[in-house]
Protein backbone atom coordinates (compact mmCIF):
# COMPACT_ATOMS: atom_id res chain seq x y z
CA UNK A 1 0.00 0.00 0.00
CA UNK A 2 1.34 3.42 -0.79
CA UNK A 3 2.19 6.29 1.33
CA UNK A 4 -1.16 8.21 -0.43
CA UNK A 5 -3.21 4.91 -0.04
CA UNK A 6 -1.95 4.77 3.78
CA UNK A 7 -2.98 8.74 4.48
CA UNK A 8 -6.33 8.09 2.90
CA UNK A 9 -7.31 5.55 4.49
CA UNK A 10 -6.38 6.99 7.94
CA UNK A 11 -7.84 10.85 6.46
CA UNK A 12 -11.28 9.71 5.07
CA UNK A 13 -13.15 8.02 8.15
CA UNK A 14 -11.77 11.48 10.19
CA UNK A 15 -12.87 13.75 7.51
CA UNK A 16 -16.06 11.96 6.82
CA UNK A 17 -17.19 12.04 10.94
CA UNK A 18 -15.88 15.52 10.81
CA UNK A 19 -18.25 16.74 7.64
CA UNK A 20 -21.32 14.83 9.27
CA UNK A 21 -20.90 16.00 12.88
CA UNK A 22 -24.72 17.51 13.42
CA UNK A 23 -23.46 20.22 15.27
CA UNK A 24 -20.55 21.14 13.24
CA UNK A 25 -23.24 20.52 9.62
CA UNK A 26 -25.53 23.14 11.09
CA UNK A 27 -22.71 26.10 12.40
CA UNK A 28 -21.19 25.38 8.71
CA UNK A 29 -24.50 25.64 6.78
CA UNK A 30 -25.53 28.60 8.46
CA UNK A 31 -22.83 30.40 7.79
CA UNK A 32 -23.26 29.60 4.18
CA UNK A 33 -27.27 30.71 4.30
CA UNK A 34 -26.03 34.24 5.50
CA UNK A 35 -23.46 34.69 2.49
CA UNK A 36 -25.19 36.69 0.28
CA UNK A 37 -26.18 39.45 3.09
CA UNK A 38 -22.67 39.82 3.68
CA UNK A 39 -21.67 39.96 0.28
CA UNK A 40 -24.06 42.45 -0.79
CA UNK A 41 -22.39 44.68 2.27
CA UNK A 42 -19.29 44.13 0.88
CA UNK A 43 -20.55 45.97 -1.96
CA UNK A 44 -21.31 48.80 -0.37
CA UNK A 45 -18.62 49.28 1.09
CA UNK A 46 -16.23 48.94 -1.63
CA UNK A 47 -18.70 51.35 -3.40
CA UNK A 48 -18.91 53.80 -0.50
CA UNK A 49 -14.73 53.35 -0.53
CA UNK A 50 -14.12 53.74 -4.41
CA UNK A 51 -16.77 55.96 -5.61
CA UNK A 52 -19.04 57.72 -2.84
CA UNK A 53 -15.86 58.41 -0.24
CA UNK A 54 -14.27 60.14 -3.45
CA UNK A 55 -16.56 62.41 -5.60
CA UNK A 56 -18.02 64.99 -3.27
CA UNK A 57 -21.44 65.40 -5.33
CA UNK A 58 -21.97 61.95 -3.91
CA UNK A 59 -20.74 61.95 -0.41
CA UNK A 60 -23.98 62.39 0.52
CA UNK A 61 -24.78 58.48 -0.07
CA UNK A 62 -22.38 56.93 2.31
CA UNK A 63 -24.86 56.74 4.89
CA UNK A 64 -26.60 54.42 2.58
CA UNK A 65 -23.89 52.22 2.56
CA UNK A 66 -23.80 52.38 6.34
CA UNK A 67 -27.51 51.36 6.41
CA UNK A 68 -26.74 48.34 4.54
CA UNK A 69 -24.18 47.45 6.66
CA UNK A 70 -26.19 48.06 10.17
CA UNK A 71 -28.70 45.68 8.26
CA UNK A 72 -26.77 43.05 7.68
CA UNK A 73 -22.79 42.64 9.15
CA UNK A 74 -24.27 44.80 12.26
CA UNK A 75 -26.29 42.22 13.36
CA UNK A 76 -25.58 39.22 11.62
CA UNK A 77 -25.19 37.38 15.04
CA UNK A 78 -28.90 37.49 15.26
CA UNK A 79 -29.33 35.53 11.98
CA UNK A 80 -26.68 33.23 12.52
CA UNK A 81 -28.25 33.08 16.05
CA UNK A 82 -31.67 32.15 14.98
CA UNK A 83 -30.72 30.08 11.51
CA UNK A 84 -28.25 27.49 13.59
CA UNK A 85 -31.01 26.47 16.30
CA UNK A 86 -33.21 26.47 12.98
CA UNK A 87 -30.78 24.38 11.52
CA UNK A 88 -30.11 21.82 14.12
CA UNK A 89 -33.58 20.93 15.06
CA UNK A 90 -34.36 20.54 11.39
CA UNK A 91 -31.58 17.76 11.80
CA UNK A 92 -33.31 15.50 14.63
CA UNK A 93 -36.49 15.83 13.01
CA UNK A 94 -35.67 14.48 9.88
CA UNK A 95 -33.19 11.63 11.65
CA UNK A 96 -35.94 10.76 12.92
CA UNK A 97 -35.47 11.55 17.00
CA UNK A 98 -38.35 13.62 17.68
CA UNK A 99 -41.35 14.57 15.45
CA UNK A 100 -41.65 18.29 14.08
CA UNK A 101 -45.19 18.92 16.49
CA UNK A 102 -42.97 18.38 19.27
CA UNK A 103 -40.11 20.28 18.20
CA UNK A 104 -40.92 22.97 16.02
CA UNK A 105 -37.42 24.28 14.56
CA UNK A 106 -39.15 28.06 14.10
CA UNK A 107 -39.49 27.89 18.17
CA UNK A 108 -36.13 26.53 18.02
CA UNK A 109 -34.70 29.42 16.44
CA UNK A 110 -36.59 31.67 18.16
CA UNK A 111 -35.02 29.99 21.47
CA UNK A 112 -31.74 29.97 20.50
CA UNK A 113 -31.79 34.01 19.70
CA UNK A 114 -33.51 34.76 23.11
CA UNK A 115 -31.33 32.99 25.05
CA UNK A 116 -28.54 34.97 22.84
CA UNK A 117 -30.22 38.40 24.21
CA UNK A 118 -30.53 36.81 27.39
CA UNK A 119 -26.86 36.23 28.30
CA UNK A 120 -25.95 39.60 26.28
CA UNK A 121 -25.33 42.68 28.89
CA UNK A 122 -28.48 44.55 30.61
CA UNK A 123 -26.08 47.86 30.83
CA UNK A 124 -23.86 48.79 28.10
CA UNK A 125 -21.12 52.01 27.36
CA UNK A 126 -22.23 54.59 25.01
CA UNK A 127 -20.86 57.89 23.90
CA UNK A 128 -23.10 60.16 23.19
CA UNK A 129 -22.60 62.45 19.51
CA UNK A 130 -20.24 65.52 20.52
CA UNK A 131 -19.03 64.31 23.64
CA UNK A 132 -16.08 62.29 24.86
CA UNK A 133 -17.13 60.55 27.62
CA UNK A 134 -19.12 57.39 27.56
CA UNK A 135 -22.31 57.11 29.88
CA UNK A 136 -23.82 53.82 30.73
CA UNK A 137 -27.46 52.72 29.14
CA UNK A 138 -29.94 50.20 30.23
CA UNK A 139 -31.46 48.05 27.42
CA UNK A 140 -29.25 49.20 24.76
CA UNK A 141 -27.72 45.79 22.63
CA UNK A 142 -24.10 47.02 21.59
CA UNK A 143 -23.21 46.84 17.54
CA UNK A 144 -20.09 45.22 18.51
CA UNK A 145 -22.21 42.54 19.98
CA UNK A 146 -24.52 41.75 17.49
CA UNK A 147 -22.60 41.88 14.86
CA UNK A 148 -19.34 39.73 15.26
CA UNK A 149 -18.15 39.92 19.00
CA UNK A 150 -21.51 38.09 20.09
CA UNK A 151 -21.12 35.18 17.59
CA UNK A 152 -19.63 32.90 19.89
CA UNK A 153 -22.65 33.52 22.56
CA UNK A 154 -24.96 33.05 19.49
CA UNK A 155 -24.01 29.59 18.79
CA UNK A 156 -23.26 28.76 22.17
CA UNK A 157 -26.31 28.98 23.00
CA UNK A 158 -28.00 28.19 19.47
CA UNK A 159 -26.41 24.65 20.11
CA UNK A 160 -26.76 24.28 23.76
CA UNK A 161 -30.16 25.55 24.13
CA UNK A 162 -31.21 23.23 21.50
CA UNK A 163 -29.58 20.90 22.88
CA UNK A 164 -31.48 20.82 26.12
CA UNK A 165 -35.24 22.37 24.67
CA UNK A 166 -34.85 18.53 22.45
CA UNK A 167 -34.55 16.61 25.53
CA UNK A 168 -37.23 18.80 27.36
CA UNK A 169 -39.65 18.29 24.57
CA UNK A 170 -39.26 13.98 24.60
CA UNK A 171 -40.24 14.16 27.60
CA UNK A 172 -44.46 13.32 27.80
CA UNK A 173 -44.62 15.20 31.02
CA UNK A 174 -43.95 18.46 29.99
CA UNK A 175 -46.53 18.20 26.74
CA UNK A 176 -49.97 20.48 27.19
CA UNK A 177 -52.10 18.12 24.62
CA UNK A 178 -54.95 20.05 22.83
CA UNK A 179 -58.36 18.35 21.37
CA UNK A 180 -58.65 17.89 18.00
CA UNK A 181 -59.29 20.78 15.25
CA UNK A 182 -56.81 23.15 17.14
CA UNK A 183 -54.73 24.71 14.11
CA UNK A 184 -51.51 23.16 14.16
CA UNK A 185 -49.44 26.58 14.65
CA UNK A 186 -51.29 26.95 17.92
CA UNK A 187 -51.02 23.06 18.97
CA UNK A 188 -46.82 23.45 18.40
CA UNK A 189 -46.79 26.95 20.60
CA UNK A 190 -48.35 24.80 23.49
CA UNK A 191 -46.50 22.16 23.01
CA UNK A 192 -43.38 23.91 22.78
CA UNK A 193 -44.35 26.15 26.38
CA UNK A 194 -43.27 24.52 28.66
CA UNK A 195 -39.99 23.19 27.76
CA UNK A 196 -39.34 26.49 26.23
CA UNK A 197 -40.16 28.16 29.44
CA UNK A 198 -37.49 25.67 31.38
CA UNK A 199 -34.73 26.32 28.93
CA UNK A 200 -35.30 30.16 29.26
CA UNK A 201 -35.23 30.16 33.22
CA UNK A 202 -32.42 27.45 33.05
CA UNK A 203 -29.92 30.16 30.87
CA UNK A 204 -30.95 32.98 32.63
CA UNK A 205 -30.69 32.14 36.25
CA UNK A 206 -27.51 30.44 35.36
CA UNK A 207 -26.80 34.21 33.76
CA UNK A 208 -28.02 36.09 36.56
CA UNK A 209 -25.38 34.32 39.27
CA UNK A 210 -22.41 34.29 36.87
CA UNK A 211 -22.76 37.80 36.31
CA UNK A 212 -23.65 38.66 39.87
CA UNK A 213 -20.80 36.53 41.31
CA UNK A 214 -18.26 37.56 38.77
CA UNK A 215 -19.05 41.48 37.94
CA UNK A 216 -18.24 40.44 34.17
CA UNK A 217 -20.06 39.36 31.41
CA UNK A 218 -20.92 36.04 29.59
CA UNK A 219 -19.50 37.69 26.14
CA UNK A 220 -16.84 38.96 28.02
CA UNK A 221 -15.78 35.51 29.64
CA UNK A 222 -16.27 33.81 26.54
CA UNK A 223 -14.15 36.30 24.33
CA UNK A 224 -10.99 35.51 26.64
CA UNK A 225 -11.74 31.96 26.81
CA UNK A 226 -12.18 31.29 23.01
CA UNK A 227 -13.23 33.94 20.66
CA UNK A 228 -9.47 35.24 21.32
CA UNK A 229 -7.81 32.75 21.18
CA UNK A 230 -8.71 31.25 18.44
CA UNK A 231 -8.72 34.16 16.64
CA UNK A 232 -5.22 34.77 17.79
CA UNK A 233 -3.97 31.19 17.01
CA UNK A 234 -5.89 31.42 13.06
CA UNK A 235 -4.53 35.27 12.40
CA UNK A 236 -0.75 33.33 13.60
CA UNK A 237 1.42 32.10 10.26
CA UNK A 238 1.35 28.36 11.92
CA UNK A 239 -2.56 28.40 12.25
CA UNK A 240 -2.47 29.72 8.24
CA UNK A 241 -0.29 26.75 7.75
CA UNK A 242 -2.27 24.12 9.35
CA UNK A 243 -5.60 25.65 8.21
CA UNK A 244 -4.47 25.72 4.83
CA UNK A 245 -2.68 22.33 5.00
CA UNK A 246 -5.97 20.71 5.95
CA UNK A 247 -7.84 22.34 3.09
CA UNK A 248 -5.79 20.78 0.22
CA UNK A 249 -4.67 17.66 1.75
CA UNK A 250 -9.22 17.11 2.44
CA UNK A 251 -9.50 18.28 -1.74
CA UNK A 252 -6.93 15.65 -2.30
CA UNK A 253 -8.88 12.81 -1.34
CA UNK A 254 -11.84 14.70 -3.75
CA UNK A 255 -13.55 15.74 0.39
CA UNK A 256 -14.79 19.19 0.40
CA UNK A 257 -12.06 20.84 1.80
CA UNK A 258 -13.61 24.37 2.70
CA UNK A 259 -16.63 23.29 3.80
CA UNK A 260 -14.74 20.56 6.56
CA UNK A 261 -12.67 23.11 7.95
CA UNK A 262 -14.88 26.14 7.90
CA UNK A 263 -17.18 24.48 10.42
CA UNK A 264 -14.39 25.30 12.59
CA UNK A 265 -12.42 28.44 11.61
CA UNK A 266 -15.63 30.66 10.15
CA UNK A 267 -16.40 32.20 13.54
CA UNK A 268 -13.27 33.64 14.07
CA UNK A 269 -12.92 33.91 10.03
CA UNK A 270 -15.52 35.91 10.06
CA UNK A 271 -14.80 37.99 13.05
CA UNK A 272 -11.87 39.14 11.81
CA UNK A 273 -12.93 40.30 8.39
CA UNK A 274 -15.80 41.79 10.36
CA UNK A 275 -13.22 43.93 12.70
CA UNK A 276 -10.93 44.78 9.02
CA UNK A 277 -14.51 46.25 7.38
CA UNK A 278 -15.32 48.44 10.39
CA UNK A 279 -12.38 50.10 10.51
CA UNK A 280 -11.65 50.59 6.98
CA UNK A 281 -15.05 52.01 7.27
CA UNK A 282 -13.84 54.16 10.04
CA UNK A 283 -10.49 55.19 8.65
CA UNK A 284 -8.20 53.49 11.10
CA UNK A 285 -5.67 50.83 10.90
CA UNK A 286 -6.59 47.39 9.63
CA UNK A 287 -6.01 45.45 12.44
CA UNK A 288 -5.67 41.44 10.69
CA UNK A 289 -4.15 39.72 8.07
CA UNK A 290 -5.33 36.44 7.61
CA UNK A 291 -9.11 36.37 6.86
CA UNK A 292 -11.01 34.35 4.56
CA UNK A 293 -11.22 36.38 1.42
CA UNK A 294 -7.57 37.53 2.00
CA UNK A 295 -6.62 33.72 1.93
CA UNK A 296 -8.94 33.03 -1.44
CA UNK A 297 -7.61 35.97 -3.42
CA UNK A 298 -4.02 34.24 -3.25
CA UNK A 299 -4.97 30.58 -3.30
CA UNK A 300 -7.95 30.35 -5.17
CA UNK A 301 -6.35 31.18 -8.76
CA UNK A 302 -9.62 29.16 -10.26
CA UNK A 303 -10.44 26.99 -7.72
CA UNK A 304 -9.15 25.54 -4.53
CA UNK A 305 -5.05 24.72 -5.34
CA UNK A 306 -4.85 27.48 -8.15
CA UNK A 307 -6.49 25.24 -10.42
CA UNK A 308 -6.58 27.54 -13.79
CA UNK A 309 -2.81 27.93 -13.51
CA UNK A 310 -2.74 24.25 -13.40
CA UNK A 311 -4.52 24.18 -16.41
CA UNK A 312 -2.47 26.56 -18.76
CA UNK A 313 0.36 24.59 -17.38
CA UNK A 314 -1.17 21.39 -18.81
CA UNK A 315 -1.79 23.61 -22.13
CA UNK A 316 1.88 24.62 -22.61
CA UNK A 317 3.51 21.15 -21.46
CA UNK A 318 1.52 18.44 -21.59
CA UNK A 319 1.49 15.68 -24.26
CA UNK A 320 -1.72 14.42 -22.71
CA UNK A 321 -5.10 14.09 -24.89
CA UNK A 322 -6.96 13.68 -21.88
CA UNK A 323 -5.28 16.11 -19.95
CA UNK A 324 -6.06 19.26 -22.89
CA UNK A 325 -9.47 17.68 -23.49
CA UNK A 326 -10.76 18.17 -19.94
CA UNK A 327 -8.74 21.13 -19.62
CA UNK A 328 -10.70 22.78 -22.73
CA UNK A 329 -13.66 21.83 -21.05
CA UNK A 330 -12.65 23.30 -17.64
CA UNK A 331 -11.51 26.25 -18.27
CA UNK A 332 -14.34 28.38 -18.75
CA UNK A 333 -15.76 27.68 -15.00
CA UNK A 334 -11.96 27.63 -13.30
CA UNK A 335 -12.01 31.68 -14.84
CA UNK A 336 -15.18 31.68 -12.18
CA UNK A 337 -13.20 29.49 -9.62
CA UNK A 338 -15.49 26.56 -10.65
CA UNK A 339 -12.58 23.86 -10.27
CA UNK A 340 -15.01 20.74 -10.23
CA UNK A 341 -14.81 19.31 -13.91
CA UNK A 342 -11.03 19.36 -13.37
CA UNK A 343 -10.61 18.14 -10.19
CA UNK A 344 -12.71 15.09 -10.96
CA UNK A 345 -12.07 14.92 -14.60
CA UNK A 346 -8.29 15.03 -14.74
CA UNK A 347 -8.73 14.32 -12.39
CA UNK A 348 -6.71 16.28 -9.17
CA UNK A 349 -8.04 13.84 -6.86
CA UNK A 350 -6.09 11.34 -6.26
CA UNK A 351 -3.50 11.81 -9.21
CA UNK A 352 -0.07 11.17 -7.74
CA UNK A 353 1.26 13.57 -10.21
CA UNK A 354 0.21 16.33 -8.88
CA UNK A 355 -0.23 15.20 -4.89
CA UNK A 356 2.98 17.50 -4.06
CA UNK A 357 2.02 20.84 -6.13
CA UNK A 358 -1.75 20.60 -5.07
CA UNK A 359 -0.91 20.73 -2.05
CA UNK A 360 2.21 22.98 -1.55
CA UNK A 361 1.83 25.47 -4.32
CA UNK A 362 -1.57 27.42 -2.01
CA UNK A 363 0.90 26.57 0.80
CA UNK A 364 4.37 28.91 -1.36
CA UNK A 365 1.73 31.61 -1.55
CA UNK A 366 0.50 32.24 1.42
CA UNK A 367 4.32 31.96 2.30
CA UNK A 368 4.83 34.94 0.11
CA UNK A 369 2.07 37.11 1.11
CA UNK A 370 1.93 37.15 4.33
CA UNK A 371 5.55 38.85 5.33
CA UNK A 372 4.59 41.42 2.41
CA UNK A 373 1.16 41.94 3.99
CA UNK A 374 2.79 42.37 7.36
CA UNK A 375 5.15 44.86 6.37
CA UNK A 376 2.50 46.84 4.89
CA UNK A 377 3.66 46.23 1.17
CA UNK A 378 0.16 45.54 -0.15
CA UNK A 379 -3.16 46.09 2.01
CA UNK A 380 -5.09 43.39 4.08
CA UNK A 381 -8.35 42.43 2.97
CA UNK A 382 -11.51 44.74 3.75
CA UNK A 383 -14.08 43.26 1.37
CA UNK A 384 -16.08 40.13 1.10
CA UNK A 385 -16.34 39.35 -2.76
CA UNK A 386 -18.14 37.00 -4.51
CA UNK A 387 -16.70 33.40 -5.11
CA UNK A 388 -17.08 33.63 -8.62
CA UNK A 389 -15.60 36.47 -9.05
CA UNK A 390 -12.33 35.77 -11.52
CA UNK A 391 -8.51 35.52 -9.85
CA UNK A 392 -6.75 38.66 -9.75
CA UNK A 393 -9.64 40.29 -10.13
CA UNK A 394 -10.46 39.66 -6.30
CA UNK A 395 -7.53 40.84 -5.22
CA UNK A 396 -8.48 44.20 -6.52
CA UNK A 397 -11.77 44.02 -5.14
CA UNK A 398 -11.14 42.44 -1.85
CA UNK A 399 -8.75 45.09 -1.38
CA UNK A 400 -10.55 48.14 -2.19
CA UNK A 401 -8.48 49.22 -5.21
CA UNK A 402 -4.61 48.04 -3.94
CA UNK A 403 -2.72 48.24 -6.87
CA UNK A 404 0.21 46.47 -4.89
CA UNK A 405 -1.86 43.37 -4.08
CA UNK A 406 -3.80 42.94 -7.24
CA UNK A 407 0.10 42.96 -8.62
CA UNK A 408 1.19 40.59 -6.43
CA UNK A 409 -1.90 37.95 -7.11
CA UNK A 410 -0.79 38.06 -10.43
CA UNK A 411 2.85 37.50 -10.10
CA UNK A 412 1.89 34.39 -7.65
CA UNK A 413 -0.76 33.40 -10.38
CA UNK A 414 2.41 33.31 -12.82
CA UNK A 415 4.60 31.80 -10.69
CA UNK A 416 2.19 28.80 -9.89
CA UNK A 417 2.59 28.36 -13.74
CA UNK A 418 5.74 27.44 -13.63
CA UNK A 419 5.43 25.18 -10.19
CA UNK A 420 3.29 23.15 -11.95
CA UNK A 421 4.70 22.56 -15.19
CA UNK A 422 7.31 20.01 -14.48
CA UNK A 423 5.14 17.85 -12.83
CA UNK A 424 2.83 18.26 -16.07
CA UNK A 425 5.57 17.19 -18.16
CA UNK A 426 6.90 14.55 -15.60
CA UNK A 427 2.94 13.09 -16.02
CA UNK A 428 3.66 12.61 -19.85
CA UNK A 429 5.92 9.58 -19.15
CA UNK A 430 2.42 7.64 -18.28
CA UNK A 431 1.39 7.93 -21.39
CA UNK A 432 2.45 4.36 -22.15
CA UNK A 433 1.73 2.97 -19.71
CA UNK A 434 -2.03 4.46 -20.03
CA UNK A 435 -1.73 2.74 -23.62
CA UNK A 436 0.09 -0.59 -22.31
CA UNK A 437 -2.91 -0.85 -19.82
Amino acid sequence: MSFTDKLGSWLMPFASKMANQKHLVAVRDSFIDIMPIIMVNSLFILLNSLVFSNISSLNFLSDLAFMVNNGTMGVMTIFLTFIIGYRLANHYINQGDIEAKFLNPIHAGILSLALTLIMFPLINPVTPIGSEESVEVYGVYLQSLTSSGGMFVGIIAALLGTELLLRISKNKKFRISMPEGVPPAVSDSFNSLIPESLVIIIFATLTFAFVKTTDSTVPAIIEKIISAPLQYAMESPLGLVVVQLFTQVFWFFGLHGQNIVSSVTSPSMLTAIQQNVDAFAAGDVIPNIVTNPWIGMYTLLGGTGAILPLLIAIFIGSKRKDYRDIGKIGLLPSIFNISEPVMFGIPVVMNPFFVIPFICIPLINLGIAYPLTALGLVAKSVVIPPWILPPILTAWVTTAGDIPATLLSAALFILDIFLYLPFVIASNKAIKTDKLN
